[in-house]
């Protein structure tokens, strides 16, 4: 507390007479440098060879950042510069800052349909580049396979198999879809059909009963379709578009090779075993350009020509090379 003298506050006077000096001369102080400004680089101290080696290193002059300095000046543009074609001989002739005829300006933009795919795939197709297909042969192939009997259903459902080639060398009509063609098994009841093809096709299928099972099979290269299916119709199908890894090729009895042979005989046991009938019980017909196969007992008839045949047991023999 303060008393009456007021030797309290002459105390305080005093004290801040003596500290303000004091403060002023730490902060201006260059060793202490708390009012150093905020753009100066502080150098270590430098040591030059002439020095005594004992002695104490010069202090370095801070570097101070040049609060208003020049611009560098933009290096001066050196103009158009011509450029040669490759292979051209003789003197430039071309005019600095004009254009060859057909260039592009700089500014301009070049539409997106004048730019041409320079992109090129991350690894060799080797395949033939066609549209995506994949979910119309998915959709195809599980209708057939609706329309295809239980294995179960096949073995012992005919006493004969008849597989036929088919051979196209007339173009058809591509307006009017694949190639048509009409099977009529009335009068054969007890025999079976594989077709064999490489184009597609479009079977229709007449049967006695109309609701027999599996009274067909197709073994095909190529998409192909059933008119008027129903479940149970089909034996089963081997298509290279559905997903078949092989399949047999279409035999020529007349003009054919081993490797040929060998495949097509590979795809005739194969059917035999499904319909659960030994090979001498097939035959094999090749018949080219037929719209229209007709079966009546063993008599084969078609508006197409008949290209070979072989059956029985010289089928048997044939493919046991």
């Amino acid at each position: 507390m303060r008393d009456g003298s007021g030797r309290y506050g002459l105390g305080l006077a005093a004290l801040a007479a003596v500290a303000i000096p004091l403060a002023v001369i730490v902060a201006l102080h260059p060793r202490v440098g708390l009012l150093r400004s905020a753009t100066e680089t502080v150098t270590p101290p430098v040591r030059t060879p002439e020095m005594p080696a004992d002695s104490p290193a010069r202090p370095a002059v801070p570097a101070r950042a040049c609060p208003v300095c020049p611009a560098a000046p933009a290096p001066a543009d050196p103009g158009p510069v011509a450029v040669r074609d490759a292979g051209q001989e003789g003197p430039d002739t071309r005019v600095p800052g004009k254009q060859p005829p057909g260039s592009q300006s700089p500014g301009t933009a070049v539409p997106p349909s004048q730019v041409p795919d320079t992109r090129v795939p991350s690894r060799p197709v080797p395949e033939i580049q066609v549209p995506d297909v994949t979910a119309e042969r998915a959709a195809q192939r599980a209708r057939l396979i609706g329309w295809t009997a239980h294995p179960d259903r096949v073995a012992g459902s005919a006493a004969a198999l008849d597989l036929i080639g088919l051979v196209f060398t007339a173009p058809r009509d591509t307006s009017a879809g694949y190639r048509p063609l009409a099977l009529d098994l009335s009068g054969a009841p007890d025999r079976a059909v594989v077709v064999l093809a490489e184009q597609p096709v479009t079977l229709t299928l007449a049967t006695t009963p109309p609701d027999r099972v599996a009274a067909l099979g197709v073994e095909s290269s190529a998409a192909f379709s059933v008119a008027e299916g129903r479940p149970g119709l089909l034996a089963g199908f081997r298509a290279l578009p559905f997903g078949a890894s092989e399949v047999a090729p279409v035999l020529d009895p007349l003009r054919v090779g081993p490797g040929t042979l060998r495949d097509a005989c590979a795809a005739l046991r194969l059917w035999a075993t499904q319909f659960g009938l030994p090979l001498r019980q097939a035959r094999y017909t090749l018949i080219e350009n037929p719209t229209r196969i007709a079966l009546a007992g063993e008599a084969l008839q078609s508006d197409g020509a008949p290209r070979g045949r072989v059956s029985g047991r010289r089928l048997a023999r044939l493919c046991r090379v």
